[in-house]
């Protein structure tokens, strides 16, 4: 089965029950089902078929959903985007991925010539509500076609092409498959006993595939409902909570953060709620105590990676809580812990986290020799450390790579690097996470600088704003004499972190 067989599926089940609920109004299964068709037959009479990649370049909007819900019908491939990356960032993607077809927010309509003279594969350039001259509009392809019985995709088949960065800051397209998606949702669906009266809140950004997994199909496959925050406004979670009734949020700890900290948060009726859970980055203890004295519930946590498609392992809200683990692995899902030699460590000790399952992913694209650095032996190397308890119990320990989490959102270091490292004036530079309560880490830069240059902190961080997304940009730098190095040359991020960390 592929994402729009599940969805004709479940039309067909529930029909006009609500599967989504936005503030554009409520779309049922039967709907959903018809306008995502609808979209998929209308870019495949544009030329669009099996194995084209169409860019979702957008937020949170139904624009989305039909085409990511619907592009399994003819076997094309979605390719979301963050909409807040830059130019630069936005081409590389487009120009990876062979993108043969765009769809976007007006925002970016004063880009889009300049996006196709940079990615020459580029033939269609679809822009949601009022479209310029030079593309077309979204409202073309809601028009009324005739809809295809059969679906292009299998299983096998990629559903999403979706864009990371490695520790070397060149961003890879992991390539999901429609299997992997539909195995981690019915994953869930056992994992946390979803069933059709659970009514999830979707406010994390649909271009990351934990909306996609958890906060989407996860309801489909269980016959449920989606309520759809198109703009993120942490002071609407819980008026929306209390006004649509719902049963299960996930999040990432910034959030949660926030949402207790909101004057008279006690005072909103959440009594839906079955489970709040969070993921994506590490939890602070002062988080999970604060949402459990502010809405007396507790905050379960879970773990995952793009590689593994979603989640891994979360906590059963049936079983002790233990608030710095994310549980156990879900059905269906291996997790090993192993040393530097592969071999198995013991309970209680760390030991690189690796995965086996159907919700591995198949590769990265064209990059075969990092695919198989990854992947061996059917087993998936997340670069993570973790440990177990006796009771099997899963906590991660720390990471292997240098990723930065800053409110739940991926940065790697070298890429900031790489852009510091062409200010002029800056000899050597150095990249961190600094533990951080609010964002659980923020991004501090090290800077050497060639003798007689002065740069400022400001100069810095604007040039980073100019080249970067805003989550990317160094929120503290620092400037030295020299830095701690390895006898091969290697700088010391380990000291250089516990040198700074109680010093910002």
């Amino acid at each position: 089965m592929v994402i729009s067989e599940l969805l004709d599926k479940q039309a067909k089940v529930y029909g006009e029950k609500p599967l989504i609920i936005s503030e554009d109004g409520i779309y049922s299964y039967v709907q959903m089902a018809e306008l995502s068709a609808t979209v998929a037959e209308n870019l495949a009479r544009m030329g669009l078929q099996k194995g084209s990649k169409v860019v979702l370049l957008m937020g949170n909007c139904m624009e989305f959903l039909f085409a990511f819900l619907g592009l399994g019908r003819i076997g094309a491939v979605a390719v979301p985007i963050n909409p807040v990356l830059k130019r630069d960032e936005i081409v590389y993607i487009l120009t990876d991925s062979d993108a043969d077809a765009l769809i976007c927010v007006p925002e970016f309509s004063s880009q889009l010539e300049d996006f196709r003279a940079a990615s020459p594969s580029l033939k269609h350039v679809i822009v949601t509500g009022d479209a310029p001259g030079n593309a077309m509009s979204f409202k073309e392809l809601m028009k009324p076609t005739t809809i295809r019985s059969h679906h292009e995709a299998h299983p096998q088949d990629d559903a999403c092409l979706i864009y990371t960065s490695g520790t070397t800051g060149a961003p890879k397209g992991v390539m999901l498959t429609h299997s992997n998606y539909l195995w981690n949702a019915r994953m869930l669906v056992r994992g946390v006993d979803v069933t059709e009266a659970d009514r999830f809140f979707c406010v994390l950004p649909l271009f990351h595939v934990n909306a996609q997994v958890v906060s989407l199909l996860t309801p489909l496959m269980a016959g449920g409902s989606t309520v759809l925050m198109k703009k993120f406004n942490p002071f609407a979670i819980l008026p929306m909570i209390e006004e649509h009734k719902v049963t299960l949020l996930s999040a990432v700890p910034t959030i949660y953060n926030v949402m207790a900290r909101i004057p008279r948060a006690d005072q909103f009726d959440i009594s839906s709620i079955r489970i709040f859970a969070s993921g994506a980055a590490p939890l602070p203890e002062e988080t999970f105590r604060l949402v459990q004295n502010v809405f007396h519930r507790d905050l379960i946590m879970g773990y995952g990676l793009t590689e593994a498609t979603c989640a891994s392992a979360v906590a059963n809200p049936l079983d002790p809580v233990k608030w710095d683990s994310v549980g156990s692995p879900l059905p269906y899902t291996r997790i090993r812990l192993v040393d530097e030699k592969g071999v198995d460590v013991p309970d209680g000790e760390t030991g690189e986290i690796i995965i086996a399952g159907p919700t591995v992913m198949k590769g990265y694209y064209k990059k075969p020799e990092a695919t198989a650095a990854t992947i061996r032996n059917g087993w998936l190397y997340t670069g993570d450390l973790g440990r177990f308890d006796e009771e099997g119990y899963l906590f991660i320990v720390g990471r292997v790579k240098d990723m930065i989490i800053r409110g739940g959102m991926n940065i790697y270091p070298q890429e900031v690097e790489n852009v510091i490292s062409r200010i002029p004036g800056v000899e050597e530079c150095c990249v961190v996470g600094i533990e951080e309560p609010r964002w659980g880490q923020e991004v501090l830069a090290l800077i050497k600088t060639t003798d007689g240059t002065s740069l400022s902190e400001e100069e810095i961080i604007r040039t980073c704003r100019e080249r970067l997304a805003a989550y990317k940009c160094p929120r503290h730098v620092r400037f030295l004499d020299s830095f701690p190095k390895t006898a091969t040359g290697k700088i010391k991020k380990n000291e250089l972190v516990a040198r700074f960390s109680q010093k910002l």
